[in-house]
């Protein structure tokens, strides 16, 4: 997020992608996935670019503002959880920040052309002509807790493209805390970002080389085979992969940019790192929103089932201590919740000691 902001109006693909990628770390709290976020800002700060960030905002309009002044910053969001669910909550209509993602997901393919703000109604005879920005370029970078960000996803995300166009970098360990000194800027990154804070005067084109293009071919038509099982069993998951060779040129794009100053070709070495970051981040997410997102409460309720169980490990979880951690459901929902998932083949159910039953997921090996 850092390089993509700084590289922003100096180059390009040949296709026209530029570097502006929306990045979301995810993971437990005290994990560390803050460190990033507060490094980022410091190193902007403190090599006179404070300009090219901007904190959370509220609107479409406040994002317009922003580019007003400025077409080219890194939206930082602390706690982006919470922050995306007034984004996406489709029963908040009147929210400003519902205006929001339209104005995301545009600004995520306007890179490189020309955004157009809202056209708002003449305030007393007065018209207001709508923003024009040339080459806007705006790069996002979060942070949040899976539970709480996943749970205020919904299916919508994976038809729109909202999920797609991001890259979640997600933890799934804890790690124990650790006390360490402040973090200081090497010198070599302070002079990287003081040679690329200014505003650009021309855009240079940076191409693949035959090998590099040869590895986005291949990645492009397993991403199509990709698509194309969702449109057979309507595996909406598999749409997560729908701005996937996109992203993946843009971070091969900023791995060359970065090395050679935006002089040498993209290699294949910067698009196979590229695919392979892409593909192994998407399966995180395919894999997450199967666990967590679902349509319905009854279907987030089994979800929830599931990870209960899950997380109990190979040896099982027992009746008593199941329903200790499903305390928010009814016994009757429960335990129609429990029929069905055993019934689906979801759980397995078998007797402990003294007639206890044992809950396990999927069928056993």
């Amino acid at each position: 997020s850092l390089a993509g902001t700084l590289y922003g109006q100096h180059v390009q693909t040949e296709d026209g992608q530029r570097t502006n990628v929306f990045c979301m770390t995810v993971g437990y709290t005290s994990c560390g996935k803050g460190h990033p976020l507060t490094m980022l800002a410091r190193t902007l700060d403190e090599c006179g670019a404070t300009h090219l960030r901007l904190g959370q905002v509220t609107s479409d309009s406040a994002v317009e503002y922003a580019l007003r002044r400025n077409p080219r910053f890194a939206l930082l969001i602390d706690e982006a959880g919470h922050f995306f669910a007034g984004v996406t909550d489709t029963k908040s209509t009147g929210s400003p920040l519902r205006s929001l993602k339209p104005a995301l997901l545009e600004l995520w393919s306007s890179a490189g052309g020309r955004w157009k703000g809202k056209q708002r109604v003449p305030n007393r005879d007065k018209e207001s002509e709508p923003a024009v920005i040339d080459d806007p370029h705006v790069c996002l970078f979060g942070m949040t807790q899976p539970q709480i960000f996943f749970d205020g996803v919904s299916k919508t995300e994976l038809r729109d493209g909202w999920l797609a166009r991001n890259l979640f970098f997600i933890s799934k360990t804890r790690p124990k805390p650790r006390f360490v000194a402040k973090s200081e800027i090497p010198a070599r990154l302070r002079r990287e970002v003081l040679g690329w804070r200014s505003e650009s005067e021309a855009v240079t084109t940076v191409a693949a080389d035959a090998a590099a293009r040869a590895v986005f071919e291949a990645f492009n038509d397993e991403v199509y085979e990709k698509m194309l099982v969702a449109d057979r069993t309507g595996d909406e998951t598999n749409y997560l992969y729908g701005k996937a060779l996109e992203n993946a040129r843009r971070v091969a794009l900023i791995l060359a940019t970065g090395r050679h100053g935006g002089r040498e070709a993209i290699g294949e070495r910067d698009a196979v790192y590229a695919c392979t970051l892409v593909k192994y981040l998407i399966g995180d997410v395919i894999r997450a929103v199967r666990e967590t997102v679902a349509e319905s409460p009854d279907e987030k309720a089994k979800k929830r089932i599931l990870q209960v169980v899950a997380q109990a490990g190979r040896e099982g979880i027992s009746r008593n201590e199941l329903t200790r951690k499903t305390q928010f459901l009814r016994k009757q929902f429960r335990d129609e919740y429990l029929e069905d998932l055993v019934e689906g083949g979801e759980l397995t159910l078998s007797m402990g000691k003294g007639g206890m039953e044992i809950y396990e997921i999927g069928c056993s090996e």
